[in-house]
């Protein structure tokens, strides 16, 4: 039996197809685009749903009739704490708002000022409170309140792998992981299939427009026949419950093994690990959540933006294509590898601080910015690649600490998935910054897809493969150690100094 597994993230969709053993036997990807203006972070959710109606078709096509009418199952990923609002057919209302949208925060804090109770109740319930910033609760408020004509006429607001399920099925349904970032669960219980009434009524959610709960891992319905006709697939082909892309990565790095965490390099770094109980450290932004096991609660510690800036350096810094001339390539990671051997650890003391948007954990600061200090003289072209991605490996190393203290287990060893995975290099650099073994997985690059796919083939006990499959092992090199140390101190410090000036913050306006 055959899967199919598609994981939507905010720049790209995945999807793959693999047979029970966990060999791929086809993939394509499609890019996505999404605008932002101030406070909103927007995207459209109908070319989402085309790039992932297009990206099948190349899957199906590339495959042909006989494999794809052996596909079993469907299985889906994607990122959250993105809200659309849909019509009863699941057909969108308004553009999706991002985890990014910082609209609704206002909303959100209302209910701080209503309720003194409020914040110890999330704490001890959710477990975050309701302080906005991107949260799902926050898009729920802003369009319930602020765009009473949208709220009118939706039938319910879903999160991107509920849309994308109820558009692949035509069945409104959702998960308590799903519904994660919507902060109106109770999940000290894992396993619910309801809303908290009195996280709903604190909070003045019209619980009509929230879609039902399921059980996680639970069939959402058919694929709709006529896109199973034009796929080539058999009928009544069961859809999955959605994952997050965490908790995808989660179960792609086995992130749950004792002296293990799995990190994810994409867009964001993310640093992934298990806990039996709910908690939340908020002083370090770092917290326990659903995941999809019933026992288990997953760990999500996040910096923020990581391989993202590092490709802003290469893309607008090293390949750029301006009035100083034309240094533009197709793949601004052209040279990448080459650059990094150039360079020594430590980059002849540059460093890099990646908070390009913001920084998250271990530190919450939506202000803070970041850049090159240490430049000299002697600083190259090549010494700016390394220390780009080495700060994100910083960046990494001091969410380390507070992630171990967390979950009580010491980090001896990190699984490496997401694009930072494809490079040998940059592999190195951060089991050398780490000052821990990095074991990288194969096919990094679907990685979610593929652990989507496999988790709906073991919820048919169709699965009997090696889904978790290390390409390579990196150990650190002792003979950096000392060159980090002093280069993880004086990232850190430069947090601190840089933090109080608000770079982030927007300048007054002229008079």
């Amino acid at each position: 039996m055959d899967a199919l597994g598609i994981d939507i993230g905010s720049t790209n969709v995945k999807v793959v197809l693999v047979r029970d053993d966990g060999t791929t036997l086809g993939a394509a990807h499609r890019p996505l685009s999404w605008t932002r203006s101030g406070a909103a972070a927007e995207q459209d959710p109908v070319a989402l749903w085309d790039a992932v109606v297009d990206a099948l078709a190349a899957v199906a096509g590339d495959a042909g009739p006989y494999v794809m009418a052996q596909v079993g199952a469907v299985g889906l990923c994607g990122q959250y704490s993105s809200i659309v609002p849909v019509d009863a057919d699941a057909r969108p209302l308004a553009p999706m708002r991002l985890y990014l949208d910082q609209r609704g925060t206002d909303r959100c804090h209302e209910i701080l000022r209503r309720h003194e109770e409020a914040f110890a109740t999330w704490i001890e319930r959710h477990p975050i409170p309701p302080v906005g910033g991107g949260l799902a609760l926050g898009h729920l408020l802003a369009f319930q309140l602020d765009e009473p004509e949208v709220h009118q006429q939706a039938a319910a607001y879903l999160e991107p792998v509920d849309y994308l399920g109820a558009r692949l099925t035509g069945t409104i349904t959702a998960t308590q992981g799903s519904m994660f970032a919507s902060q109106l669960i109770d999940n000290r219980t894992l396993g619910v299939t309801g809303y908290d009434p009195e996280l709903v009524a604190m909070a003045g959610i019209d619980a009509s427009r929230l879609p039902p709960l399921t059980e996680v891992g639970a069939v959402i319905g058919p694929v709709r026949p006529e896109l199973a006709a034009s796929l080539g697939l058999g009928p009544d082909v069961p859809v999955f419950t959605g994952m997050t892309d965490s908790c995808a990565q989660a179960h792609a790095t086995v992130a749950d093994r004792p002296g293990r965490v799995g990190i994810a390099i994409g867009t964001t770094g993310v640093v992934l690990s298990a806990v039996p109980a709910l908690g939340v450290d908020l002083d370090h932004e770092v917290l326990a959540m659903p995941g999809i096991s019933t026992d288990r609660y997953l760990v999500s510690a996040e910096n923020g933006i990581a391989g993202r800036a590092v490709e802003h350096v290469l893309e607008h810094f090293v390949h750029a294509t301006d009035v100083l001339g034309a240094d533009g390539t197709a793949d601004p990671f052209d040279g990448f590898e080459a650059a990094l051997a150039e360079s020594p650890a430590g980059a002849r003391g540059v460093r890099f601080l990646p908070w390009l948007s913001g920084s998250m954990s271990p530190q919450a600061d939506p202000t803070v910015r970041g850049g090159f200090i240490g430049v000299s003289l002697d600083t190259r072209r090549v010494d700016l690649v390394r220390a780009a991605a080495e700060g994100v490996a910083h960046n990494l190393r001091w969410l380390l600490e507070p992630v171990e203290a967390f979950t009580g287990e010491p980090a001896i060893e990190a699984v490496l998935t997401g694009g930072a995975a494809r490079s040998p290099q940059w592999s190195q650099a951060i089991a050398d910054v780490l000052q821990r073994p990095v074991r990288t997985l194969r096919e990094p690059g679907v990685s979610g897809a593929r652990a989507a796919a496999g988790w709906a083939l073991e919820r048919l006990g169709g699965s009997h493969g090696d889904w978790v499959r290390i390409e390579r092992t990196f150990d650190p090199d002792p003979a950096t150690a000392g060159v980090h140390a002093h280069a993880q101190s004086q990232f850190t410090q430069a947090f601190e100094a840089l933090r109080p000036l608000g770079l982030g913050t927007p300048p007054p306006q002229q008079p």
